[in-house]
């Protein structure tokens, strides 16, 4: 997920990465996202793939290191720094760069795979078109777009887990409730919506998104969607 002010007003993303936030980001869990683990092992993952708000860059490593030819782009320009960081220590050939995933034209007819996480579901229907019409531009014809998205079960979870926190550290003022309202989460028929023109659905299913939540005492698994889109 990246720095997407201009269509998320309410969350600075570079600010999170770095480290401004009233708590970690709770997408950066320093390992890739078992759901995409779980496709790309079972050979859904091929070509030239795109990692769209790629982060830090985990899936993007990860999917580099079995052998794919990976770009990841993010809107947060410290995010991608790190990433950068991250496949040099790891020896990892990938490609970051900072993008606004509503604007790949630069990258027409690029991309066979695309997976997302947490991106899609911070955008509200008329985005999400937008972003698919920006995803269509950048993949080739019969392309795949793996989106994990939170359900409103994770969302919930969410929510309870950053109150409570914020809480026991005596936040509670407006700017921590307005911290908590910005958990985004994408019902399935939105998810279908924003991606009728120009693709086909594939599947969709329930799944979890891995997730460091306050207190911080490891990974949470939180309720999930995985959509599998392809390029008509």
């Amino acid at each position: 997920m990246g720095n997407t002010s201009t269509y998320f007003p309410e969350m600075d993303f570079d600010a999170v990465y770095r480290g401004e936030g009233p708590f970690q980001a709770p997408w950066d869990i320093a390992d890739p996202q078992p759901a995409f683990v779980a496709v790309e092992q079972a050979g859904g993952i091929v070509g030239a793939v795109l990692d769209s708000g790629c982060g830090t860059g985990e899936n993007a490593i990860y999917l580099a290191g079995r052998g794919l030819s990976v770009t990841g782009l993010d809107a947060a320009p410290t995010a991608v720094e790190r990433a950068r960081q991250k496949a040099v220590e790891r020896g990892v050939e990938a490609t970051f760069e900072v993008a606004d995933a509503l604007a790949l034209d630069r990258y027409a007819q690029r991309f066979d795979t695309v997976v997302d996480s947490a991106l899609a579901h911070i955008f509200d229907v008329p985005t999400l078109r937008r972003y698919a019409a920006s995803l269509h531009v950048a993949c080739r014809p019969r392309a795949t777009v793996y989106l994990l998205a939170i359900s409103d079960e994770g969302r919930d979870v969410m929510i309870e887990r950053f109150r409570e926190a914020m809480l026991r550290a005596g936040r509670e003022d407006a700017a921590a409730e307005e911290w908590t309202s910005a958990i985004p989460r994408k019902r399935a028929d939105e998810l279908r919506d924003g991606f009728a023109e120009g693709w086909e659905l594939e599947s969709l299913e329930k799944t979890v998104m891995r997730t460091v939540l306050p207190p911080g005492s490891g990974y949470v698994d939180i309720g999930a969607w995985l959509v599998h889109f392809r390029r008509l």
